[in-house]
């Protein structure tokens, strides 16, 4: 509990290095639930003014409210015990620091359901891909780059509704960054090395937003393979080439085909506009292909944004698909894998 009363640090929600995430029942600025309190240690031990919890509040604060996005409460400074934290250098004793408060969503990381269920429903996955071009789509509006688009930062309620959390590594295009790191092997090209000239002349305002639809590329790959989309977390993007991008690309939907084999579509289309199974995978194919491009201005969404993207065939394949209610064996398995939530 804070000195004051105002915080109640029992719960642990979630443990990393430099963040804890406490559940607290109630809060006397938000009526509609629990709320989670996000304590997250500085990178810059004496300039207060760059706390990422600061950031991340002012985030929130430019995409709220929106369906999959936790709402926004306040950020204020309290006395934490920082001794809590796992990492060594984060460790100072009793400091005042920011906390960061928002709305609690009871739900489980994407990335556990998978590795809980191993091959999720086709229909279910692509209910998920809807939601998350919709909310980049909400994000990019906003004029935020997310940045770290991934499996664990993308959280599923027992509805089957998707919600996009942490943005402590998101940026506000034009301002000064502040932003944290981003997860290695999900980064695109540019995050490790500047563009050269070859890479031809470049939009700097549609610039830093292509790095969500390169992360949305292996994303795709990640949720339908259940593995890192380069084939392994060692390998960066930076490593290969676009002939060994496409390859990695044609080696992922292969192994998708074996996980989704005679799940659904039939080998010819149906009347009702449903396309073959070889048109499916191959309008897959042509997507990833298209997101995970090495030149940003070649990139899928670089002229169009999110438009292009749910313009693709692919996308316009599965629209097709009627909304299928949450399958109740799934419900169960977030009831079990959020017990004590």
């Amino acid at each position: 509990m804070s000195s004051d009363g105002r915080f109640d640090y029992t719960t642990r929600v979630t443990v990393l290095s430099r963040t804890i995430v406490y559940k607290q029942q109630t809060h006397p600025l938000y009526k509609e639930g629990p709320v989670a309190l996000k304590v997250t240690a500085s990178r810059h031990s004496t300039d207060t003014a760059w706390h990422p919890s600061l950031h991340e509040a002012n985030v929130y604060k430019l995409l709220g409210p929106h369906p999959s996005i936790p709402d926004f409460v306040e950020c204020v400074e309290d006395w934490f015990d920082t001794d809590c934290f796992q990492a060594c250098d984060a460790r100072a004793g009793r400091k005042c620091v920011p906390i960061l408060v928002i709305q609690f969503v009871k739900a489980v990381p994407l990335e556990r359901f998978l590795s809980s269920v191993c091959t999720i429903r086709w229909s279910v996955a692509m209910q998920i891909l809807r939601q998350v071009v919709t909310v980049l789509e909400h994000v990019h509006s906003k004029g935020i780059v997310y940045r770290d688009l991934k499996l664990p930062n993308l959280i599923l309620d027992r509805a089957g509704h998707v919600w996009l959390v942490d943005y402590a590594s998101s940026i506000v295009v034009g301002s000064v960054d502040l932003a944290g790191d981003v997860t290695q092997h999900i980064g695109a090209p540019e995050l490790y090395r500047p563009l050269s000239l070859c890479d031809g002349e470049l939009s700097p305002p549609r610039l830093p937003f292509m790095t969500d639809f390169w992360a949305f590329g292996a994303f795709v790959l990640e949720l339908l393979t259940c593995r890192p989309y380069l084939g392994s977390f060692s390998v960066r993007s930076f490593q290969l080439s676009q002939c060994e991008l496409n390859e990695k690309v044609i080696e992922g939907v292969a192994l998708a085909k074996v996980r989704y084999k005679g799940v659904f579509y039939d080998k010819k289309p149906k009347s009702n506009g449903c396309c073959s199974s070889k048109v499916l995978w191959e309008s897959l194919t042509d997507l990833l292909m298209g997101l995970l491009q090495v030149n940003p201005a070649d990139r899928l969404g670089y002229n169009g944004g999110w438009a292009d993207v749910r313009g693709h065939s692919f996308m316009q394949n599965i629209l097709t698909d009627a909304p299928t209610p949450f399958p109740e064996e799934y419900e169960d398995e977030v009831d079990e894998l959020t017990l004590g939530l």
